[in-house]
């Protein structure tokens, strides 16, 4: 090849590279302003802006799931296909059970929520079935999400959320149970599961109120007045502790 000709390649292999860079550039401008929209609440200007970057960049996850976020109010299945084609990993599989939820499909959404480990949208759920009176089916989708969860420090904090949450829905059910043997052997799973989380998480206040004012109705009052105290010690005075500790007959002056 002459010098002439190497200067030739090497001038279009420069402009292709700028064309290439060029793309990608006003891609990400695209996906930076759709933002913008999004955020001020223009759904239908963001969607435009992301599918204008996607016609640049059709390969970049960032844009799908931007897309996906801008189209979920209005158009959920199309918003489930971006999320699933963005494959990115949690906060996907989040947002696709979010589609699925607006789309009627639940037990799909469920599912989606408890592989992202979505511990709020899981409870969200589970709240909603309690309100039901489905505490069966609220405590089958905790215990799914459960199983999915480590006793290591990044799920520490979810475990106990979860642990607490089974607990409380447990104790839902004692209360509305007839039957005395079940009320108590249900109540006892529910202090079980909230005594897990005052573990995990031994200064969560909610945590501990919960449990001790399940042991002061269904267990051990012992036990409900040293939570009491103990929720004392880290937060004097705090009006609920006072009023549990109270009713267990011990002294609420400090």
């Amino acid at each position: 090849m002459s010098k002439r000709s190497a200067w030739l390649v090497a001038i279009a292999v420069l402009v292709l590279l700028g064309l290439f860079s060029q793309r990608a550039l006003r891609a990400w401008w695209d996906d930076d302003e759709g933002n913008r929209a999004l955020l001020q609440g223009h759904g239908v200007q963001a969607a435009r802006l992301f599918e204008t970057g996607l016609a640049l960049e059709p390969d970049w996850a960032m844009l799908h799931e931007d897309f996906g976020r801008a189209l979920l109010a209005s158009d959920p299945a199309r918003a489930l296909a971006e999320f699933d084609r963005a494959a990115c990993g949690s906060p996907c599989l989040a947002q696709a059970g979010d589609a699925l939820a607006a789309m009627g499909r639940t037990n799909e959404a469920i599912d989606r929520y408890v592989q992202a480990k979505a511990v709020e949208k899981v409870s969200q759920v589970a709240a909603q079935l309690v309100a039901a009176g489905r505490y069966d089916a609220a405590l089958a989708v905790e215990s799914a999400l459960l199983a999915k969860l480590h006793n290591d420090f990044v799920d520490r904090s979810d475990l106990a959320a979860v642990y607490a949450q089974i607990g409380k829905i447990d104790l839902a059910a004692a209360a509305r149970t007839g039957a005395r043997g079940a009320a108590r052997e249900r109540a006892k799973s529910g202090l079980d599961a909230l005594a897990h989380a005052t573990a995990l998480s031994p200064l969560n206040e909610d945590y501990l109120l919960s449990y001790g004012f399940g042991e002061l109705r269904f267990g051990d009052r012992a036990a409900a007045r040293q939570t009491f105290e103990r929720i004392l010690e880290l937060h004097p005075g705090e009006e609920h502790a006072v009023e549990g500790l109270a009713r267990t007959g011990g002294s609420t002056q400090p």
